[in-house]
């Protein structure tokens, strides 16, 4: 993957952080959140785009709020030229899963 994303997804993650103000961790998952429900997010557009500082831990605490979120590994190259091997995350289900 290219470090650049396309237009269209550059301007749905500025229009979500335009909306979703704030550094707190609810406010982050709250900008993720807004993201996966458009499209799959990886750690490496979360972090540069959305300004999230920790994109693994918003994850997981999506997952504990009932999130159904898979993850599936990708190759990203970053300003530099260097690869790396990140976390692409794919919301499947919109609604929380109730407890039994």
């Amino acid at each position: 993957m290219d470090k650049k994303i396309p237009p269209n997804k550059e301007a749905a993650l500025n229009e979500i952080n335009d909306q979703y103000k704030g550094s707190s961790s609810r406010e982050q998952c709250d900008r993720l959140l807004a993201a996966l429900s458009r499209f799959k997010i990886n750690s490496f557009e979360a972090s540069r785009y959305l300004s999230i500082y920790h994109p693994p831990a918003r994850i997981l605490q999506l997952r504990q709020d009932g999130h159904h979120i898979d993850t599936v590994w990708e190759s990203v190259i970053d300003e530099q030229g260097l690869s790396h091997r990140v976390g692409c995350y794919v919301l499947v289900q919109k609604q929380p899963v109730k407890a039994i």
